[in-house]
């Protein structure tokens, strides 16, 4: 596989693709039954491949990345926090090897595909936003709402996931403010005190949504937050508020300094990236080996009607 560094310049429209979001919602979006020839379940697949052509139909990007999980669980989020997505359950039998083919397609396809060493999807989609140049922009499609945090206009939207493509909610810095009552640049520290069981992160005992949009408002930091709750009587604010709230929060101080390292995603890593010449031929003996002729066909499609034309 030839390996490539994305050139992050003269291209102003990308659609960054959490494709270990997007598999994992096909797969049970679509029958097990959906087999290639040997049997095996190729239905996540499949439809992965049916929601990249949709979405390149109706969102017209100049380019789309592929991006994967290369640990869902990284050493250094688990170092500070053990109990980061330790109880969330290994991934369904038959979705593993489905990655091996699609990433096959997509390379066959021409198509550019990454991940960080050692990272999850998102920090390679932090840091390939990082990288992108002045007046590029930026849809993340995914359904994983630590992304959120990387919203800032006008470069970088979330398409997130409602039902499969057909329903994504855009957000921009209105749609954050609006859905969540915070700032995106603040939606980390609304993140960390209200938590999230989909990831082990409990947050802060007592607080919920409401709370932690009350917090953010009225702190600037999570710092802050924590500094007023250990103020002294006559000065903290948090005490005056609610004692029994500015209990919860000095006895989480230890909890909310590791959240600080956990929850943030990480901008400045090490991508790997890479995207190699198209080959329909081998595409085409692909898509008859696992059984995907129609989904591979009409993401060809897509890609062909959205190309621009070429220098006469």
């Amino acid at each position: 596989m030839t390996e490539a560094l994305l050139v992050f310049g003269g291209v102003t429209h990308r659609l960054l693709l959490d494709a270990s979001s997007l598999m994992y919602r096909a797969f049970f979006s679509i029958p097990p039954t959906v087999t290639g020839p040997d049997g095996r379940p190729v239905n996540a697949a499949h439809g992965y491949l049916d929601m990249v052509a949709s979405l390149i139909v109706s969102r017209q990007p100049n380019e789309c990345v592929h991006v994967y999980d290369d640990d869902w669980r990284p050493a250094p989020r688990v170092a500070v926090y053990a109990g980061y997505k330790a109880a969330r359950r290994p991934d369904p039998e038959g979705l593993p090897p489905q990655f091996d083919m699609l990433r096959e397609v997509l390379a066959a396809l021409g198509q550019p595909q990454a991940e960080a060493p050692g990272w999850e999807a998102e920090d390679a989609i932090g840091t390939l936003c990082a990288r992108a140049a002045r007046g590029d922009r930026a849809d993340i499609v995914t359904g994983d709402r630590d992304l959120i945090q990387l919203v800032r206009d006008p470069a970088v939207r979330v398409l997130f996931t409602v039902r499969g493509v057909s329903d994504l909610r855009v957000l921009d810095e209105t749609g954050v403010q609006q859905r969540f009552g915070v700032p995106a640049s603040r939606y980390v520290d609304f993140a960390i005190l209200r938590g999230d069981p989909s990831d082990g992160l409990p947050g802060v005992q007592g607080v919920g949504e409401k709370t932690a949009r009350a917090l953010v408002h009225e702190y600037p930091t999570i710092d802050a937050l924590v500094a007023d709750a250990n103020a002294p009587r006559r000065t903290g604010r948090m005490l005056q508020r609610s004692p029994r709230l500015c209990g919860r929060i000095r006895g989480a101080a230890e909890y909310l300094a590791a959240m600080r390292e956990v929850v943030p995603i990480r901008t400045n890593l090490e991508v790997r990236t890479w995207k190699e010449d198209r080959d329909d031929r081998l595409a085409d003996e692909l898509a008859e080996r696992y059984r995907l002729t129609g989904p591979v066909g009409r993401l060809r499609r897509a890609l062909e009607a959205t190309s621009p034309e070429p220098d006469r």
